[in-house]
């Protein structure tokens, strides 16, 4: 409604204009009406005089058109800018208004694979699963009674003692691990995608200042649990791992164990850039050493990936 009252505004000012235009024709035309009715012969002073008269009328009538004609033509231009800028926020508020009621939101933990495909695929990221790895090896056992929420703490311990020491390359740091339950990852949006969720465990450098800002800046690895009776849920798996290596200064070095530290284990990893693969386990011990392995790892896989990425256009 306000774009049609500034194009009414417009059409006035512009008629306001003709009208001036009107104004100052009909003032010449008496003017020079006068000038020529100036008598000759003896009056040839009261002519003169009549002429110059009718002269500095017109001269003045010109002036006034130019000034009307000047203050319409910039009052008008306002007019379209101001219909312009409204014409673009109306196309935009539409535009989103139309990606709002066509976006398709869904949490990590619900998500489905051709959700998740989707939206990977928005993001220019691939992933494949890999043959289940079948090596000999042994599972622990960990009781989840009491439900994932009452038994995480306790799993981190059991987790941290499975894991042992890691020793990084080139980094003579340690790990540290922090339950994350209640810190949001990075929303993952592309397309009319859109995926918020979290994960369980962090597993980062120690020693070093955590903002809330920075939560995740120097994590190299994380844990996503699930109890005894529950599924891994490996497209879950793939957008946390996608979130945190954009949130991580480790970026796609990052790796991400899938667990209920019982039977059920995969590991998820960027082998080369924008790819992920998903690495099952029949065994837990081979699993953890095929996970503290990806940590380890962790600088010498990211300056792989980094070596053969695009540069970033400046």
């Amino acid at each position: 409604a306000k774009l049609w009252e500034l194009v009414a505004g417009a059409k006035a000012g512009v008629d306001l204009a003709r009208e001036g235009v009107k104004s100052a024709r009909a003032a010449l035309h008496v003017v020079s009406n006068a000038a020529a009715a100036t008598p000759g012969g003896g009056g040839v002073a009261a002519g003169t005089a009549g002429a110059a008269g009718g002269t500095g009328a017109v001269v003045q009538a010109l002036e006034a058109l130019t000034i009307e004609t000047r203050t319409s033509r910039e009052e008008q231009r306002k007019r379209d800018e101001e219909a312009r800028e409204q014409a673009s926020e109306g196309f935009q508020a539409v535009h989103s208004a139309v990606l709002g009621l066509n976006a398709k939101k869904m949490p990590m933990s619900e998500a489905t694979r051709d959700f998740t495909s989707n939206l990977l695929q928005d993001l220019g990221v691939q992933w494949d699963q890999a043959t289940s790895n079948k090596e000999s090896g042994q599972n622990d056992t960990f009781i989840w009674t009491g439900g994932e929420e009452k038994c995480t703490v306790p799993a981190i311990t059991k987790l941290q003692m499975m894991l042992g020491e890691c020793n990084f390359q080139d980094d003579e740091r340690k790990v540290e691990f922090v339950d994350v339950r209640k810190k949001n990852l990075l929303t993952l949006r592309a397309g009319l995608y859109e995926s918020p969720g979290q994960t369980d465990i962090a597993i980062r450098f120690q020693e070093l200042q955590h903002s809330d800002l920075a939560e995740f800046a120097f994590v190299v690895g994380m844990v996503e649990l699930k109890t005894d009776t529950a599924q891994l849920k490996s497209y879950q798996q793939l957008l946390e791992l996608v979130a945190m290596s954009r949130m991580s200064q480790y970026g796609q070095g990052v790796a991400l164990l899938g667990t209920d530290l019982n039977t059920k284990w995969e590991v998820l990893f960027f082998d080369n850039p924008n790819h992920i693969t998903i690495q099952p386990f029949q065994f837990g011990s081979v699993a953890i050493k095929f996970f503290r392995e990806k940590l380890q790892s962790v600088h010498v896989r990211l300056e792989r990936i980094r070596s053969v990425l695009p540069p970033v256009p400046e």
